[in-house]
């Protein structure tokens, strides 16, 4: 629905990732029993005052945001993709038909109406005449006490230079700032508290108090919790006025972009709860292979599927997690769904997607090899950020690699030394070097030859839902 800044970015976030525990617990940031309904169904017309509230629609990309209607007709998107960033966008509602028409100021429209099936959106660009074909069309779902109390755009102050900032709040979970380089966060409820992880450090909570003001508390990157915050009062709730010493919006064209699936075959960068980094390759064929070694199985990683999505693509691993690669509000970014989630409620995580380069690329995965004691094969997780890990029962399963002269030469932590090398033909090869045996003067102690793993192993790496998540 609307456009989309084009910005390909690598920062890891401390707040995203796939958790290794088998039944993980809530991620942090993701909003608890976040309960979204629909009105009740009939054919007769809805009231206007059944409209006013939360309600959660999505754009072009299938990417949620949610609008705020108020009793007096001012209306608040947190759309956060557009120029004016998390300050969403500011707008008028009005009955029209068998629901209601919003007229946002950068003229974009949504129409919230009474459908087939319940209440539905349908959304016009500013090019896009009503009496025409819809520019998006999709499902509206009102949100429920206490999400609907929080949802929104909120004006907070930046307490390193007193300026004021917009922070929007959005029902899947997610949190997005008109400040600081990395604008992205995850946000949860506690209580009359709304608390905000910032991917920068910043940790920030809005407290509301019993005669419904809000104030405002803020905590450093790497200041403990334990310590008091620098506290502001006067935080606020934005309508359809602009943010204090910002320009109204303008009326500007947000024509959709949308990314051919095939840009996304390759390799990727991604990151953890832990912040720890791993990969996933996604072969042109549909197979897809994660180098994510914490698991049962370990440097095997996880195997699965990729196919189209929305604005990009979905992984299914075997393990019962999903991947969700998309094209986000800066750049490339990935939802992560544990097999207990369902995918069309808030993401068990969230982090920014990066491709490996050019260089580590041919490199990066996962690679079955040979013991040279024994000849059993074993497996070698082969990581962008230089590490690599080993499934060889008794030895230790971590070392670091580079690239010297177009061979991977990986170095164990007890001395042992394995190349990679990928011939002409599309072959793997191995030669491994005994402790204390140097690479430069003798010849390697064994050789054979390998194999890249794809698609993966039968059976789960990790527990699995009883039932899949919905797709």
């Amino acid at each position: 629905m609307r456009p989309i800044e084009t910005v390909l970015f690598l920062i890891s976030s401390p707040l995203l990732a796939q958790s290794p525990s088998p039944t993980p617990p809530p991620g942090r940031g993701v909003i608890e029993q976040a309960t979204m309904t629909t009105l009740p169904r009939g054919g007769e017309d809805v009231p206007a005052s059944a409209f006013v509230g939360t309600w959660s629609l999505s754009d072009e990309q299938n990417d949620v945001f949610d609008v705020v209607l108020d009793a007096d007709g001012s209306a608040r998107s947190n759309w956060a993709k557009g120029t004016h960033g998390a300050e969403g966008e500011g707008g008028r509602w009005s009955l029209y038909g068998h629901g209601i028409r919003i007229d946002y100021d950068d003229g974009w429209i949504d129409m919230i109406r009474f459908g087939p099936v319940g209440f539905e959106q349908v959304s016009y660009s500013p090019e896009t005449p009503l009496a025409g074909p819809w520019s998006n069309h999709g499902k509206a779902v009102r949100l429920e006490v206490p999400l609907a109390e929080w949802v929104g755009v909120y004006g907070l102050t930046n307490v390193t230079d007193g300026k004021p900032f917009a922070i929007a709040l959005q029902s899947d979970g997610q949190s997005f700032k008109t400040i600081n380089e990395d604008k992205r966060g995850l946000w949860s409820i506690r209580g009359e508290v709304a608390e905000i992880r910032w991917a920068d450090g910043w940790h920030d909570e809005i407290r509301r108090s019993a005669d419904g003001s809000l104030e405002q508390r803020s905590w450093k990157p790497g200041q403990p919790r334990s310590e008091p915050p620098i506290v502001t009062p006067g935080a606020t709730r934005l309508r359809r006025e602009a943010l204090p010493g910002t320009d109204a919006m303008t009326n500007r064209s947000r024509a959709s972009l949308q990314v051919d699936p095939s840009t996304f075959a390759g390799t990727w960068n991604l990151s953890d709860e832990h912040n720890h980094g791993f990969n996933v390759v996604l072969f042109p064929g549909g197979a897809a292979r994660s180098t994510w070694s914490e698991g049962p199985h370990g440097s095997r990683g996880e195997g699965g599927r990729w196919r189209p999505y929305g604005n990009g693509v979905r992984i299914d691993y075997d393990s019962g997690w999903i991947d969700l690669l998309r094209f986000g509000a800066r750049g490339f970014d990935e939802l992560a769904f544990s097999p207990t989630t369902p995918i069309a409620g808030p993401a068990s995580s969230l982090s920014l997607a990066a491709r490996t380069s050019k260089e580590l690329e041919p490199f990066v995965g996962v690679f079955e090899l040979r013991a040279e004691a024994t000849g059993k094969p074993f497996c070698i997780a082969l990581q962008s950020d230089g590490l690599a890990f080993k499934n060889i029962p008794g030895e230790p399963p971590k070392g670091t690699w580079t690239i010297e002269d177009g061979v991977a030469v990986v170095s164990w932590s007890n001395g042992w030394v394995d190349e990679i090398h990928l011939e002409p033909d599309g072959r793997v090869s191995q030669r491994t070097w005994h402790p204390g045996l140097p690479r430069a003067t003798n010849p390697p102690s064994a050789t054979a030859g390998g194999r890249r793993l794809r698609d993966g192993i039968p059976g789960p790496l990790r527990p699995a839902a009883p039932t899949p998540p919905p797709g």
